[in-house]
């Protein structure tokens, strides 16, 4: 044979060989890629009304005649009883300022010797202050980042503690004495520079203790919330106080919220009042936490007006006693499940085997909705039950009640969720 021959054949046959590789990457490549999936994980969503508007209690105002200058014994949010003193009376600011200090150096003095008694009692392994230190650390950061610095203050007071409980475990200190016997000093000190308090500030009535009224304590009547409109909204203002309010007491422990709120939302809102759900309101300039509020009326003329919604609860802080109007977020319903894009939604006929009355099987089909899954390389239809539809993706109930699937499997968490695949069924083997 010709050498020149026998060079082109093998040069076809190696052509052949390259384009016939070349080809079968291809379809391999078209083949993996032949379905797309997504991961079912859980989600929650949440029907959310935003509105503002006004926080209603029952207030009475805390009065005093006396000259001079107040130190109170009480802070915004602590419960107080009939009589007990809210802040004593002196003569000047220095002096105020002085007694504070030194009601400060009592505190210390007193925890000090609270921990020295407790640790010769009832030893804390190291493990447990550390644990304590590091929460206190980051309970201190994450009240000045919401602008809580009242509790950090307090926090700081017990990480302070905590490390001194962890100086005496590791023997660093022996003991405060030392450190009692300084306070003692300068509390020895303080007093020598300031006269007592001559006067004191009580409350006639038990409740919460307010230190700054704001002149809305008397805008809105606490016992007609039923009969608030949305001109007494539009109109709420605050009126000026006398020179005498030094502070106020909120009396019954439920206050309200009233809001406005648009025609289409009373309809929901009506349902919830007559379920008497629980629902969620938060303030974000006031705190983060979820606060648990029920309806307590719905201030229409007419079903198809705009009405005031009065939102009753009875948890009570710092922060929600100093605050009164408000950017207020409702969440009346929330809905979870497993988050599956709608296109991903198919229907499928799917079979079960069951026996009749003489004990015998017999096999029944329906048509359902579900999703097919990836599961390695074969395909699966699973039945699904929606619990919510949103404008591109569904959740799914995890775990359906008993005879809510006529399968009777359904999407778990993780699985892998079909979204784009041509010529889907169940059982078809993907290579």
């Amino acid at each position: 044979m010709d050498k020149l021959l026998f060079k082109r054949i093998i040069i076809g046959l190696l052509s052949i060989l390259i384009l016939s590789y070349i080809g079968y990457l291809l379809i391999s490549s078209n083949i993996t890629k032949a379905v797309d999936v997504e991961e079912a994980v859980s989600n929650t969503v949440s029907d959310v009304i935003h509105t503002e508007g006004y926080i209603i209690r029952d207030e009475n105002y805390i009065t005093n005649d006396s000259d001079g200058v107040l130190s109170y014994d009480v802070t915004d949010g602590d419960k107080i009883s009939v009589g007990q003193t809210i802040a004593d009376i002196y003569k000047n600011e220095t002096d105020a300022v002085y007694r504070q200090q030194i009601k400060d150096i009592n505190n210390q003095i007193s925890s000090l010797r609270m921990l020295s008694e407790s640790y010769y009692k009832d030893s804390v392994s190291l493990e447990t202050v550390n644990s304590q230190i590091e929460n206190n650390i980051f309970s201190i950061l994450n009240n000045v980042n919401q602008g809580k610095y009242s509790d950090a203050k307090s926090i700081n007071h017990d990480l302070l503690l905590s490390i001194c409980e962890r100086q005496m475990i590791t023997g660093n200190v022996k003991d405060f004495s030392e450190k009692i016997t300084q306070l003692k000093q300068k509390k020895t000190d303080l007093e020598a520079q300031c006269s007592e308090s001559y006067g004191t500030v009580t409350s006639d009535k038990a409740g919460y203790f307010i230190s700054h009224p704001d002149g809305y304590e008397s805008t809105f009547d606490y016992n007609k919330v039923n009969k608030i409109t949305l001109d007494d909204l539009k109109n709420a203002k605050s009126k000026k106080l006398s020179d005498n309010v030094v502070g106020k007491v909120v009396v019954d422990p439920d206050w309200y919220i009233a809001c406005k709120v648009s025609a289409d939302d009373t309809v929901e809102l009506a349902k919830l009042q007559n379920s008497g759900a629980t629902i969620y309101v938060q303030m974000p300039s006031v705190t983060t936490e979820k606060i648990p509020v029920t309806i307590h009326s719905i201030n229409q003329k007419s079903k198809k007006d705009d009405g005031v919604l009065v939102l009753c609860c009875d948890y009570m802080n710092n922060y929600i006693s100093s605050s009164r109007h408000e950017k207020v977020e409702i969440t009346t319903v929330s809905y979870s499940g497993l988050k599956v894009a709608k296109r991903a939604v198919h229907e499928d006929t799917v079979k079960r085997t069951k026996k009749d009355k003489k004990g015998n099987k017999i096999t029944e089909t329906k048509r359902v909705q579900g999703v097919y899954i990836l599961h390695g390389s074969e395909i699966r239809f699973k039945e699904i039950r929606i619990t919510y539809s949103g404008s591109d993706y569904v959740l799914c109930d995890p775990e359906p009640e008993d005879d809510t699937l006529f399968s009777g499997e359904t999407i778990e968490l993780y699985d892998q969720v079909v979204v784009r695949g041509d010529n889907l069924y169940d059982g078809k083997i993907i290579r």
